[in-house]
């Protein structure tokens, strides 16, 4: 018994639009430890504050954890931007192989705007993990140096 057409047609609908799903589900893995990240470190920055001390230490650790919120937010738009342009890219190979009439070249632009979105959110988030790294790195060596100094 041979398939009907319409059930091949569909499925390979299906599969067509399927495939950036994948893509979706990645990015949206993404974004999560980008949220993540950026509660604990908001957490963070607001404990400091709430101390009100207005020692040279505090202030330094002020502007590190506003870098690094800064770099998390930037992280996180740039990944949810790319999961809406994953979307965009699904609904349109979805519509275009619906026959809608939908321009072929939307779906280059929203695969090309997700993979360029997200290469940058994950830029964004490494600059977040070099400066979390390099202040772990300065509060060793100012440990060494207090633990000299006793």
């Amino acid at each position: 018994m041979d398939t009907p057409t319409v059930v091949r047609d569909f499925a390979s609908i299906i599969q067509t639009s399927l495939a950036p799903v994948f893509l979706l589900a990645g990015t949206a893995g993404f974004v999560n430890i980008f949220a993540m990240r950026l509660g604990r470190v908001s957490d963070r920055l607001n404990d400091v504050a709430e101390r009100g001390e207005q020692n040279r230490m505090s202030l330094l650790q002020l502007a590190y954890l506003r870098r690094r919120v800064l770099a998390l937010e930037i992280a996180l738009v740039m990944g949810v931007a790319a999961g809406f342009c994953t979307g965009g890219a699904i609904l349109n190979l979805l519509a275009g192989a619906l026959q809608f009439g939908l321009r072929e070249e939307n779906v280059f632009w929203f695969f090309g705007g997700a993979i360029v979105l997200l290469i940058g959110s994950l830029a964004a988030f490494l600059v977040e993990l070099l400066i979390s790294a390099r202040n772990m790195l300065r509060q060793m060596q100012m440990a060494r140096t207090a633990a000299g100094q006793d």
